[in-house]
């Protein structure tokens, strides 16, 4: 008699005979009688809660399982990622300098009668602009000091030092640059001389004590004369940005270089002009006479002599 004191345990197994009566009666016929249903239908949210119970514990457990795997993937990812990017910046470095090196080519069939000698920059001096720098060509590669320095666009200045395997070049907006010019609409001439100093925010050349009536317009283009021996006649220096009248100084002139200073990578010198050598002893003589004249000429007050830079073999 001490079972049916324990009422929980018999209903529980009455309800689960029943329900397993349902069951097989269910299966046989094929339908769900309208008790069956109902019994169902209470025990339905019970099924769902172990379901989205076991569900969610194998979700768990995959996870673990699959996390070290995930990881993995995402690393592998990311190193894609970082060598695709570091070849794209190549890529895009390598057009870069195709391009330039395009230009110099194209530079150099058009000039024929110029014999060039491809030089790449090695170093320059502090600031922002290229007013003295090093290549990496020097008396190995026939270089000599005073030979022109060009790149596709215009003149950029003179050797002024060679060591065996580099040399120093002082470009044409040094302020102790000087150099013979003639206005190619006018044919007037003067004497260009750049300006540029350690601090200098400006990469402007300059003529000054032209005379009051000189024809000078806006645009005009500046190409260097020949006369000072060391530049060959019809290098382009750049064009007339702007001019002031001066009763004591006569007409000053403000030319904007056709070089970017602030950006030069590689770099022309010019070792002979129709089959004539540049960089001649004369030349030399010739450009610091020219130098000496200029300076009772400053362009600035502010303008004083840049830094040599450090040349390198």
């Amino acid at each position: 008699m001490g079972i049916f004191r324990n009422k929980p345990l018999i209903i529980t197994v009455i309800i689960i005979i029943v329900l397993v009566i349902l069951l097989v009666a269910s299966s046989s016929n094929g339908t769900i009688s309208q008790s069956a249903g109902q019994a169902g239908g209470i025990f339905s949210p019970v099924q769902e809660f172990f379901y989205q119970v076991s569900s969610g514990i194998g979700g768990f457990f995959d996870g673990l399982v699959n996390k070290d795997d995930q990881e993995q993937k995402n690393q592998e990812l990311q190193s894609e990622l970082e060598v695709f990017k570091s070849k794209s910046r190549e890529y895009e470095e390598l057009k870069k300098e195709n391009e330039r090196l395009a230009e110099l080519l194209e530079y150099k069939q058009s000039n024929t009668n110029q014999e060039l000698k491809l030089a790449r920059i090695t170093g320059k001096n502090p600031g922002n602009w290229f007013d003295v720098f090093t290549i990496n060509l020097g008396r190995a590669d026939g270089v000599k000091e005073n030979m022109p320095v060009i790149t596709a666009d215009g003149l950029v200045g003179r050797i002024e030092e060679v060591s065996l395997n580099s040399s120093k070049v002082m470009a044409i907006i040094d302020a102790r640059s000087s150099l013979s010019s003639i206005m190619e609409r006018t044919r007037e001439q003067a004497i260009v001389k750049g300006a540029i100093s350690s601090n200098s925010l400006d990469d402007s050349l300059y003529i000054t004590f032209l005379p009051l009536d000189a024809d000078i317009t806006e645009g005009d283009k500046i190409i260097t004369s020949g006369l000072d021996g060391v530049y060959p006649k019809g290098f382009l220096i750049g064009e007339v940005a702007s001019s002031s009248d001066t009763e004591a100084e006569g007409k000053n002139v403000r030319i904007e270089p056709a070089v970017d200073f602030r950006q030069l990578e590689e770099v022309f010198v010019v070792t002979a002009v129709d089959g004539e050598e540049t960089g001649t002893i004369s030349a030399a003589n010739e450009v610091i006479g020219s130098a000496a004249v200029g300076e009772t000429a400053a362009p600035s007050p502010s303008a004083q002599p840049s830094d040599a830079a450090q040349s390198q073999e």
